[in-house]
């Protein structure tokens, strides 16, 4: 008896029915559109992250060479100055020691100071070391042999250290060439260098370094590669043709990277600026780790929900069912027929409704994303995947490049806060101004930009014009009257590049500025 009981009772539990189904059904769905929808968001911002890396390691390698090439023009200009002191007295080592004490004393620029006369030979070394006298290398001295400023290839000096080495040539009152004077830069150790590439943006395995037009590492975090000559790596073949740019790469020890690079035109010299790409993931990870725990509570209370509606929903079918079982009885009643349709009906209907509210979440998280925050217009991001359809569609446009005239002037007199009331008070002007399929976007600080499709360089204008009056009349927040000059250009179809119709509109406005500001420009391709 018992054993029947319990051959029953399994028969029951493992029985398929609807109620069963539809719980097995909807589980299943929540779970699996949970997981796809983690999985593309996933995938979607490893690729934002990645490529927000490559911008930021770009613009980081950029920062980097402009400040190396600072620094060697003013390591130029300082040689230049004692050329003058040294040219003249070039026979007396005493003066010209006392010019490169000097010299030495009022800059850290250098680690040593040497002047060579036209023969190659050392005629003066400061700190002092035994190598008057000598000659430099032949090929030292094919480089200077051009007689003008050159930065010698890293060599090693006699006291030991691998350096590299500034010149500027000496001439004399009659244009006579005399030698030159030449300033040493060691590579390891507490250097110049060291302290203007310094510590990397980002605190973890990122790192920077300089190499010369030999794929040799000038600078490096870690010393002991100083020297060492790199083979096999694009960003260095791309940085050292004189581009500048980013790319995913595979460095010399085998580690993915996301690199940015930039050249340094006095020298050839390359900057790489470059992060692993591991980092990324693992961030990317955690914050999805994150994601998911947070996300289970809320998950388990969809799950309850649906078991609720899910019994309520077969409840009235497990009463059909019954019946139909029963269905040569007197007492069959199929009245629940029609309310089992309303019930599916209302169940997709509830399903489509939620799908279209995460859609709605995804269009909105996505909109936020392309909307600058202060001023509600689109942003750079925005800006660029207009620009990509605005090339495919092949349709021509009118840009107008839009900047405050004196709105440091603004926020320093009235502070930060009543300067972002101007900026988002001109943001809505600007949209009072447009029309319906005008693009007006903010590009940083005080700077905006408007394409307006099918404009002529004409109607550009006269729109310009019609929005900076509108301004110059507008009373802003606090009292405030600003103007505002524009530029303008014409972008026609592939008659030329997007970006050239943008510079040539930023050059207009950069002309309406020049020439008295609160004015309209125009510039028209050739």
């Amino acid at each position: 008896m018992v054993k029947a009981n319990l051959s029953k009772l399994l028969k029951r539990l493992f029985r398929i029915d609807l109620k069963k189904l539809i719980l097995a059904l909807a589980t299943c769905g929540v779970v699996l559109t949970s997981i796809n929808t983690l999985i593309a968001s996933y995938n979607v911002h490893r690729n934002v992250f990645i490529q927000d890396t490559l911008h930021a390691n770009r613009v980081y390698a950029t920062k980097l060479a402009d400040v190396t090439e600072l620094f060697l023009q003013s390591v130029n200009s300082q040689l230049n100055v004692s050329s003058y002191h040294i040219a003249g007295h070039i026979q007396e080592g005493t003066n010209v020691n006392s010019e490169l004490k000097r010299l030495l004393s009022q800059t850290n620029s250098f680690d040593s100071l040497a002047v060579v006369d036209a023969t190659g030979t050392i005629v003066a070394v400061e700190p002092s070391l035994p190598i008057i006298g000598k000659r430099i290398s032949t090929p030292q001295l094919d480089q200077v042999s051009l007689q003008k400023p050159v930065v010698l290839e890293p060599f090693i000096s006699p006291a030991g250290n691998l350096m590299i080495s500034p010149t500027y040539p000496l001439f004399s009152n009659q244009g006579q060439y005399l030698g030159f004077v030449a300033g040493g830069i060691y590579l390891h150790g507490e250097t110049i260098l060291n302290t203007l590439l310094g510590k990397h943006h980002y605190a973890d395995d990122s790192y920077s370094y300089v190499i010369d037009n030999n794929k040799k590492i000038l600078y490096h975090p870690n010393s002991q590669r100083i020297g060492e000559k790199i083979r096999n790596n694009i960003a260095i073949d791309l940085v050292l043709s004189g581009k500048a740019g980013s790319t995913e790469l595979v460095n010399s020890v085998g580690k993915p990277m996301l690199a940015g690079y930039a050249s340094i035109p006095m020298t050839g010299w390359g900057v790489v600026s470059q992060r692993p790409l591991n980092s990324i993931l693992e961030q990317l990870a955690l914050t999805y780790r994150s994601v998911v725990y947070s996300s289970i509570p809320f998950t388990v209370v969809i799950l309850g929900l649906i078991l609720s509606a899910g019994i309520l929903i077969a409840k009235p079918l497990a009463l059909l069912a019954k019946q139909l079982a029963a269905l040569d009885k007197p007492n069959f009643e199929a009245t629940n027929v029609s309310a089992w349709y309303y019930e599916v009906a209302n169940l997709k209907y509830a399903l489509l409704q939620s799908n279209r509210a995460v859609r709605q979440v995804i269009k909105s998280l996505d909109m936020d994303r392309k909307t600058d925050q202060l001023t509600s217009l689109h942003n750079r991001l925005s800006l660029e995947h207009w620009l990509e359809s605005s090339i495919h569609s092949e349709a021509g446009f009118s840009v107008l490049a839009i900047d405050i005239d004196h709105f440091k002037t603004i926020n320093d007199r009235y502070g930060h806060c009543t300067g972002d009331k101007v900026l988002k008070e001109l943001a809505k002007l600007m949209r009072q101004n447009a029309r319906v399929n005008d693009f007006c976007c903010r590009v940083g600080g005080e700077e905006f930009l408007v394409f307006m499709p099918g404009q002529t360089l004409n109607e550009a204008m006269h729109t310009a014009e019609r929005l900076r009056k509108l301004v110059s009349q507008h009373v802003m927040p606090a009292g405030i009257n600003i103007t505002v000059s524009i530029g303008v250009s014409q972008w026609r179809s592939n008659a030329m590049r997007i970006d050239t119709a943008i510079e040539m509109a930023d050059k207009a406005l950069y002309e309406a500025k020049r020439t008295g500001r609160n004015k309209s420009c125009c510039f028209e391709a050739a």
